[in-house]
C-alpha cells in the first residue's frame, strides 16, 4: 500500500514539473511584443487546463512558478511576482467554479480567469508605469490573449479531461 503511494506521489510530481515547463517553455516560444512593455503568449491556455492534470496545489504551483520563470528568462523580470500571483488566481477561480467545468457553460470560469488576469495586469501597468491611461493600453493587450486562450480551453477541455480519464485508468 504505501509502495503504492510512494508511486503515485511521485507521478504527481513529475507531473506537477512537466506542466511547470510547459507553461515556462509555450510562454516564452510563442512570444507577441505588446504595446505595455510585456507580450501576449499561450501560456493562460495550458494554465487553465492545468486542473484536469494536477491537484489545486499543483497546478498553482505550475501556473505561478511557470509563468514567473518564463517572465525571468524571457527578460521581463520586473514582471515575474505578479505573474506568480495573478496566474496561480487564475487557477484558484478555476478550480472555484469548477462544478461549470463538465457543462455547456465552462467558459464562465474560463472566462472569469481571463476576466482576472487582464484586470490585475492592467493594475500592474498602473503600478509600474504610475499612469491609469497604460490601463487600458494594457487591458486591450492582454484582452486578446485572453480570448484566445478561454476559446481554446472552452474548445480542448473535454478532449483533455477524456484524455487524463484514459491515461490514470479511470
Amino acid at each position: 500500500m504505501r509502495e503504492n503511494y510512494e508511486v503515485k506521489r511521485t507521478q504527481t510530481l513529475v507531473m506537477i514539473g512537466i506542466v511547470t515547463a510547459l507553461i515556462t517553455t509555450v510562454t516564452l516560444i510563442i512570444k507577441i511584443p505588446s504595446a505595455t512593455g510585456g507580450y501576449l503568449n499561450l501560456s493562460d491556455f495550458v494554465i487553465m487546463v492545468s486542473p484536469i492534470m494536477l491537484p489545486l496545489g499543483g497546478a498553482i504551483f505550475a501556473a505561478g512558478v511557470g509563468c514567473a520563470l518564463a517572465d525571468i528568462a524571457g527578460g521581463y523580470a520586473v514582471y515575474a511576482i505578479f505573474s506568480l500571483f495573478i496566474k496561480a488566481g487564475e487557477v484558484i477561480i478555476i478550480k472555484l467554479l469548477e462544478r461549470y467545468l463538465d457543462t455547456r457553460q465552462r467558459w464562465i470560469p474560463f472566462s472569469l480567469a481571463a476576466l482576472w488576469m487582464m484586470t490585475m495586469y492592467g493594475f500592474v501597468a498602473v503600478f509600474l508605469t504610475k499612469s491609469w491611461p497604460s490601463f487600458f493600453v494594457a487591458l486591450k493587450g492582454d484582452l486578446v490573449q485572453g480570448i484566445f486562450a478561454v476559446i481554446l480551453a472552452t474548445l480542448f477541455y473535454p478532449r483533455l479531461q477524456k484524455l487524463m480519464k484514459y491515461l490514470r485508468g479511470n
